[in-house]
């Protein structure tokens, strides 16, 4: 049986792999060295950027793979065929399982069972028991191809259910796996199909298959999945820029962009849309008293306050020290001022935790609204942050708006009667 099994993972009949000429040999080294860059790369990509768990994941499953190709170009290390086939099937089933686990680790999938292992050693004990125990070439040899197609499909599917819009590089991805799935499952069934003992017509297609599809399905499969990884660093730091890191809420260029949106959807479908300017009513004194971490706990509370109490279009943002900014897309001025009234009146009923002392908390609020005559929503943020500014100066805790009379001034810009 050890002959015939072996004849099954070689192309030819011979117990040592011992010809560097031959085309096999230099793809199983090619093999090895790409695994082994891989790893690295991904363990350098753990390490350095953020030690995101699913690169350290296919790090390890890469450093699996490297040792899998390395030691089937050696079966002259292990005393049997059979020792050597399953050393490498356990290594096959390692990378597998860990290649799988990364994906649900990026998309945070749920549908799954949070440890695969069990799973992956009951398939390998099948893979023993048709190997040692009760000798079936075709159970043997088509099970790892079979449980990497379905892998490779699983993965796909999570890849592109991952978000609404998935991006080019998790398309890529979700491609090659599933055109290097269909070559791995078309392995699996030739290798099953030989039954019991070794049919030489089917062990050669197997290997023809599994050597034409190999090299090119996995190595694309990896590159893309690096090139997914750098998809999402490169979305990160996108995010990164356009985000206040103290209270997670935009920053000011990440309201500017929104704002540009939000002013072309206006536009686009005649909508109204109104910003709404607040800030903490005497912040710097809640620094004086309590020092500067208290300040930040005031914050991240108001922040988390404007989130809870938006709707789910709306738009919150820091931009300045205590000052805050909320875009309403489909809300008139009426419906701006309700908004910014119900604000101010929840804030004071929503006292912050100060180290164990509850502090209320109040804000100042300034209200604008589109109109036919602005060129941008910053000409609405600019009438909202003056009728903030005058809600400041007449005491605070409440809410004013933009009058209601504008004048055109000499540089062409329009400003309130009042200001």
């Amino acid at each position: 049986m050890g002959r015939r099994l072996f004849d099954t993972i070689s192309p030819k009949r011979q117990p040592r792999i011992n010809k560097m000429s031959s085309p096999v040999i230099y793809i199983l080294v090619a093999l090895t060295l790409i695994s082994a860059v891989i790893s690295v790369t991904f363990l350098l990509a753990w390490k350095t950027l953020g030690e995101k768990p699913y690169t350290l994941s296919w790090a390890i499953a890469f450093l699996a793979a490297t040792f899998h190709w390395a030691l089937t170009l050696m079966p002259n290390w292990f005393p049997n065929v059979e020792s050597y086939w399953l050393t490498i099937s356990a290594l096959s089933m390692v990378m597998i399982t860990l290649g799988l686990r990364g994906h649900c680790q990026r998309t945070e999938c749920r549908k799954l069972p949070q440890n695969l292992w069990p799973l992956s050693a009951g398939l390998y004990l099948i893979i023993v028991w048709t190997t040692a125990v009760q000798p079936h070439v075709g159970i043997s040899t088509s099970l790892i191809p079979g449980v990497a197609a379905v892998t490779l499909f699983l993965s796909a599917g999570m890849i592109l259910r991952h978000r609404e819009v998935s991006r080019p590089a998790e398309i890529a991805t979700a491609v090659t796996m599933v055109i290097f799935g269909f070559a791995q499952l078309a392995a699996s069934g030739i290798a099953f199909m030989q039954g019991a003992v070794v049919d030489i017509f089917l062990r050669d297609i197997y290997t023809h298959i599994s050597f034409m599809s190999l090299p090119a399905g996995y190595t694309g499969m990896a590159i893309f999945v690096l090139f997914m990884v750098a998809s999402d660093l490169s979305e990160d730091m996108k995010e990164l820029a356009v985000r206040d890191q103290l209270t997670g809420l935009l920053n000011r260029r990440g309201f500017g962009e929104q704002a540009v949106a939000a002013y072309a959807a206006s536009r686009r479908s005649a909508r109204p849309v109104s910003v709404i300017m607040t800030d903490i009513d005497r912040f710097k004194q809640i620094n004086d008293d309590f020092g500067h971490s208290a300040g930040d706990i005031a914050l991240r509370h108001f922040s988390d306050f404007l989130q809870a109490n938006r709707r789910e279009d709306d738009v919150t943002a820091r931009v300045g020290g205590e000052e805050f900014a909320l875009i309403l897309a489909g809300a008139d001025l009426a419906e701006a001022v309700r908004m910014a009234d119900e604000l101010c009146a929840r804030i004071e009923a929503t006292p912050v935790d100060l180290n164990g002392r509850q502090l209320v908390m109040t804000a100042s609020f300034g209200v604008a609204t589109i109109s036919d005559k602005d060129d941008s929503l910053a000409d609405v943020v600019v009438r909202a942050d003056r009728a903030l500014y005058r809600s400041k100066r007449e005491g605070r805790n409440r809410i004013d708006l933009e009058s209601s009379q504008m004048v055109l001034a000499l540089d062409g810009s329009l400003k309130p009667v009042s200001v």
